[in-house]
């Protein structure tokens, strides 16, 4: 198949390069920490199990608004509010499936082409290639741990 100049120009991606290392580690024997691919080292819990299979069998199985359902909103909103102290209206949060998501989102409605975007150093490996695919060029930059890593 054919696919667009913009994303044949993308280098392979990097997570999961480590991930297919760090299976081919594990294979061979070594004990080593896999950070790549963001997959929990347990199980889903019970009460969310349950939770989701209480939720078929209700039949919550339908799409929901893009920004994701308005209960689930609600109870975020709240759980800001009442654990951390943040005051966070429904119109302000936007659900996804996981940071990568949500920041490959934001760039697409943000960046144009010929725009620039700061990508404080370190970073996770997939956001250059997230910012070149919304057309735009990353412009890397150091935090020094002395300043406390701030921008």
């Amino acid at each position: 198949m054919r696919v667009s100049n913009r994303v044949a120009s993308l280098t392979p991606s990097a997570t999961l390069a480590i991930s297919a290392k760090a299976k081919q580690m594990r294979k061979e024997g070594k004990r080593i920490i896999d950070f790549s691919a963001g997959e929990p080292d347990f199980n889903t819990p019970e009460p969310v199990q349950k939770a989701a299979i209480k939720a078929i069998q209700e039949n919550y199985t339908r799409y929901t608004p893009v920004a994701g359902s308005g209960e689930l909103i609600q109870a975020i909103s709240k759980k800001f509010r009442e654990d951390n102290n943040l005051d966070y209206s429904p119109s302000q949060i936007v659900v996804g499936n996981g940071a990568k998501q949500i920041i490959f989102n934001a760039l697409q409605v943000v960046c144009n082409p010929g725009d620039e975007v700061i990508v404080p150093m370190p970073y996770w490996v997939s956001y250059p290639e997230q910012i070149r695919l919304a057309g735009a060029t990353p412009v890397y930059i150091y935090l020094e741990f002395e300043k406390e890593l701030k921008i």
